[in-house]
């Protein structure tokens, strides 16, 4: 077996490709490949007279958002919704201590999940465990080893009494002892879920992916559905990338059996979204071929994707993970070059830049925004316990992880996957009495933790009132909890100042970081927490914190945000975003301050969102359509196209982020572009966004301008 291919070489095939990395609209041949292989291993290992049905994979960025999004499947699909069950994962090796809970020293227990059970890593209480309850579903984590066989005959007994859904999660050496010796438990018990982990990128980048039959998905492939579960950087290239690069070492009999199917996905662009739909996500692939990027000819750099041939501003930026545009030219040489220190010494320069820019030196790596989110609640109610009550802000988002969903308010995305964590109380901090109702609340239940966003970008890009950030910071004093605020979008810069908190003179206790700590590269993002925390956690739960340590110490995510910490500081990074923003503000005021067509411009920074009005006819009969028909538009714009976004609660609330360093041309033509979008004809804007669906796409063919072959070019012309 041949060793796996160092990270670097997959970066730096990317920035020579100029592929783009996390751009959704991409038609991904490397996402297509990657699922088209799990469907493959799916049904060549656990043969059951059933593998003419595909199977589909959601990717995440680890083994635990992969198992969070396989137990919520499982869920949605279950037949008996009102029957209590109790999910068992049997964790012989320990590799999901904390996913549930965690252990305190001295005795006693904090539970994040409700309704899951991890017995521990001896298995004891597996008799009591599967007694009286109902497992529902159960959760193989299989390894190498045989310990998981020791227990056949209790996993039997479960089995046969309850009919549970099996989930099954595997690393590279688990899968390969499966495929070897198909007589072992694991390959005898035929999963209907199964979880892949990082091992399968070597453990260079996260990764993470559960795939199941299409009948199972099916409650997720409905519409609306599409984005039921996500996380944040999925899909993107360099994780999919690289795992077909190990993959090519560590299974090289599996690719030369599937190197026609393979090959075809990448060169044929029919094949590649047959694979995509049928592997991936048939919902995204719509959306795909309504924008028009159904191409083989996509690349990215700086501010623009060029789709074949034609340049367009990219104001989205992955949402807000944009710092200097796609694919930075010198990021590799950067990240890797001997002026970033490694180990400890990396850790300890990390520790003094994150104490100077937020008041907080203390941090635990973690792969996504909404791992940051779970992470921090797991810290907060164990330096916490017994206090286990959580207050959150309506129209807030955590994530949609299981965990995670805590923080997020809208029922919708917990339609169905209950029970999730009891103790979470919201308020509207818009309303008058919100201050009010918080003091009431906190006279009734002993909080363990606030948690908010100072400006709630997935619920319109709007900011909390200054008077109830003021008395939740104030409050912790008289009552005891921990202030945890949120800065995964409002970081990093984003809105002008490194975090948002500093600048209003707020020090919280716990303070998240994401998005932009990637720089459109290595997904990554950070929880910061207090001294005070540490000191707390060190006597009560010292492994939760080595666990969580453990499972994310990816150094190329230190030295991306080392990189972009020591960049910002520079080139007066601040400062150039409000600049930047400044020019946003004078060209968004000047087309649209009299628009009857927009209700308000709400921007922070380079954190923009413009509040569509459908409230009269003939625009108000389109409802949350309007703002889907302005995006297709603003894209298919005849001399300036632009990508732009929508917050997911207020899908009529354009959401804008472009790359920190956006130029004052570009943005000034974005402006404009999205001001004669906004301000059409309802017939001009209807017939313009409905093309994307009947017609074909105006984007040029590749060949058919110029510059076809050659984006910096393009740019440059530009």
């Amino acid at each position: 077996m041949q060793s796996a291919p160092p990270l670097a070489e997959t970066i730096a095939s990317i920035l020579h490709e100029q592929e783009p990395n996390f751009l959704r609209l991409y038609l991904n041949p490397h996402v297509a490949q990657l699922c088209l292989c799990l469907d493959r291993y799916a049904r060549t290992t656990w043969a059951d007279g059933r593998d003419d049905e595909d199977y589909q994979s959601f990717l995440a960025n680890g083994l635990e958002e992969a198992l969070s999004g396989a137990l919520k499947l499982l869920r949605c699909n279950r037949a008996r919704p009102d029957a209590r069950s109790t999910a068992l994962i049997l964790d012989p090796a320990g590799r999901l201590a904390g996913f549930a809970s965690a252990e305190l020293a001295g005795g006693g227990r904090v539970e994040f999940l409700p309704e899951v059970r991890a017995p521990g890593e001896t298995l004891e209480g597996i008799a009591a465990a599967s007694g009286a309850t109902r497992i529902d579903p159960l959760v193989l984590v299989a390894s190498d080893d045989e310990l998981l066989d020791e227990h056949a005959a209790a996993i039997e007994r479960i089995l046969t009494r309850d009919a549970p859904g099996v989930v099954t999660c595997v690393d590279r050496a688990a899968l390969d002892a499966i495929r070897a010796d198909p007589g072992r438990l694991p390959g005898l018990v035929v999963p209907d879920v199964i979880v892949f982990d990082e091992s399968f990128v070597d453990r260079a980048v996260p990764f993470g992916a559960f795939t199941a039959r299409r009948s199972l998905f099916a409650v997720w492939n409905r519409p609306g559905k599409g984005t039921f579960h996500s996380t944040t950087f999925q899909p993107n290239t360099i994780s999919a990338r690289h795992f077909l690069a190990c993959l090519a070492g560590a299974d090289p009999a599996f690719v030369d059996r599937h190197a026609d199917d393979l090959r075809a996905v990448r060169d044929d662009l029919e094949r590649r979204g047959e694979a995509f739909r049928r592997h991936y996500n048939p919902s995204l692939l719509r959306l795909i071929r309504a924008a028009g990027f159904e191409t083989a000819d996509v690349r990215a750099s700086g501010s623009f994707v060029v789709v074949g041939g034609q340049p367009i501003y990219d104001v989205v930026g992955g949402v807000a993970c944009s710092m200097r545009g796609h694919n930075p030219p010198n990021y590799l040489d950067e990240t890797t070059s001997p002026a970033i220190p490694s180990g400890a010494e990396l850790e300890a320069e990390l520790s003094d830049r994150l104490r100077r820019l937020t008041g907080l030196g203390r941090f635990l790596p973690a792969a996504s925004g909404g791992g940051a989110v779970e992470i921090a609640l797991k810290l907060a109610l164990a330096a916490q316990h017994p206090r286990g009550h959580v207050l959150a802000l309506e129209a807030g988002f955590g994530g949609k992880t299981l965990f995670a969903l805590t923080g997020t308010a809208n029922p919708k995305y917990k339609e169905g996957i209950g029970p999730l964590y009891p103790e979470v109380h919201y308020v509207d901090p818009f309303e008058p009495d919100a201050c009010a109702r918080i003091d009431a609340l906190m006279e009734t239940h002993d909080f363990a933790v606030v948690q908010l966003e100072l400006i709630q970008s997935v619920g319109g890009v709007r900011a909390i009132p200054e008077a109830v950030i003021r008395h939740l910071d104030e409050g912790r004093r008289r009552h005891g909890y921990l202030l945890l605020v949120d800065e995964v979008q409002t970081g990093m810069y984003r809105t002008g100042p490194f975090v948002r908190s500093r600048a209003i003179g707020l020090t919280p206790d716990l303070l998240l970081l994401g998005k932009g700590t990637s720089d459109m590269m290595f997904p990554f993002a950070l929880t910061l927490y207090s001294d005070a925390m540490a000191k707390r956690l060190d006597a009560l739960a010292p492994t939760l914190v080595d666990a969580i340590k453990g499972r994310f110490d990816y150094e190329q995510g230190y030295r991306t945000v080392i990189n972009l910490i020591r960049l910002g500081e520079r080139i007066d990074l601040s400062r150039q975003v409000e600049e930047a923003a400044e020019v946003f503000r004078a060209g968004l005021a000047e087309s649209l301050a009299s628009s009857r067509h927009v209700r308000e411009v709400r921007a922070f920074g380079l954190l923009i969102g413009v509040e569509l009005d459908a409230s009269r006819p003939p625009r108000r009969w389109l409802g949350k359509r309007l703002g889907a028909l302005v995006l297709l538009a603003m894209l298919r714009h005849p001399r300036f196209p632009v990508l732009a976004g929508f917050c997911q609660y207020e899908p009529n609330v354009l959401k804008i982020t472009p790359p920190l360093n956006a130029g004052p041309d570009d943005v000034r033509a974005a402006c404009r572009t999205i001001a004669e979008v906004v301000n059409s004809p309802f017939w001009k804007l209807l017939a313009a966004g409905l093309g994307g669906l009947i017609l074909p796409s105006p984007i040029r063919k590749k060949g058919d301008h110029e510059h076809a072959d050659d984006p910096a070019a393009q740019l440059a012309a530009r």
